[in-house]
């Protein structure tokens, strides 16, 4: 059923969407890494611990389909470049400028390293549902990793335009009581 569904569909590669589940989540020894048990708890919807950790599996399964033994390696090279190193807030104008210029005005300011792992990983999952809902979850999750791995897709492109964004308003740090990111300088 699902064969006649993908056919439909148009896509070529069936064997890589029909991916065996193994016996269990640590076949690849990624029961213990943190990074990994981090991925689960954000993928994970109503408690559903099991059903989050078969779909990353699957989704290292298809990697590890494409790129043998590798999987692990394809996931932290994806997070690391998803990873943010900036942020942005936005700052109100002062009541008395606003009748000049209303608009707000973009303070960038750092973001510590755990949460800018966790942003990444965050950004990953949304570009991930954002594309097309033809394809299961799990495939569309470990297509997001693989392009991030190769420093393409949407989530690094946003990163980029989000640096951009931060090196344009830089003047501006002085304005925010966030901490200034050290590259940064005006």
């Amino acid at each position: 059923m699902l064969e006649a569904k993908y056919s439909q569909l148009g896509i070529e590669n069936k064997i890589s969407l029909n991916v065996k589940i193994k016996e269990n989540f640590n076949f690849l020894g990624i029961k213990k890494d943190p990074l990994v048990g981090k991925m689960v708890n954000l993928l994970m919807k109503n408690g559903k611990r099991s059903k989050a950790e078969k779909v990353l599996n699957k989704a290292f399964q298809l990697l590890d389909e494409k790129y043998p033994g590798r999987a692990l390696h394809i996931f932290y090279f994806g997070v690391f470049e998803a990873r943010r190193d900036i942020g942005i807030r936005l700052k109100p104008r002062a009541k008395k400028h606003r009748a000049v210029n209303a608009f707000s005005v973009y303070l960038p300011y750092t973001i510590s390293s755990v949460r800018g792992l966790n942003s990444g990983m965050r950004a990953l999952l949304a570009a991930s549902r954002r594309r097309s809902a033809s394809r299961p979850f799990w495939y569309n999750l470990s297509q997001e990793i693989l392009e991030a791995s190769l420093g393409r897709g949407e989530v690094v492109s946003k990163r980029y335009s989000l640096n951009k964004l931060a090196d344009s308003n830089k003047r501006r740090v002085h304005l925010g009581s966030l901490p200034i990111f050290p590259l940064i300088s005006y």
